[in-house]
């Protein structure tokens, strides 16, 4: 009695039967098809990724070119009206707070003192 559950292998009534084969044959059949198909999605992946990027250089060339052509009109515009108006309305405004000795300060460097924290 006790070397009868020895005789057989407990796999052996688990994987039998047509069921258990057909998904056996399915989950091998899946698995060669996605490796099948594999440099595929990665070619597909790379080609996307490419097309965003070109698409992307052209968008932001044209916005970069808007951008510049916007700055050349204001500065155009800021001359134009710098002959009549002394002082432009936005700089003369008392909302822009300016450092007053800026210019004192502008391209030193300086040393990081051992007692300040």
């Amino acid at each position: 009695m006790i070397y009868h559950q020895f005789q057989q292998s407990p796999l052996q009534t688990r994987i039998s039967g047509p069921r258990a084969w057909l998904a056996m044959a399915l989950s091998v059949s899946l698995i060669c098809l996605s490796l099948f198909l594999l440099p595929f999605v990665l070619l597909f992946g790379a080609i996307a990724l490419g097309c965003l990027v070109l698409f992307s250089r052209f968008y932001m060339a044209r916005q970069l070119a808007k951008f510049n052509q916007a700055q050349a009109n204001a500065k155009q515009h800021a001359h134009a009206h710098a002959a009549e108006e002394p002082q432009s309305q936005v700089y003369g405004s008392e909302t822009i707070v300016r450092e007053t000795n800026a210019t004192r300060y502008q391209g030193r460097t300086f040393e990081h003192k051992e007692d300040e924290h």
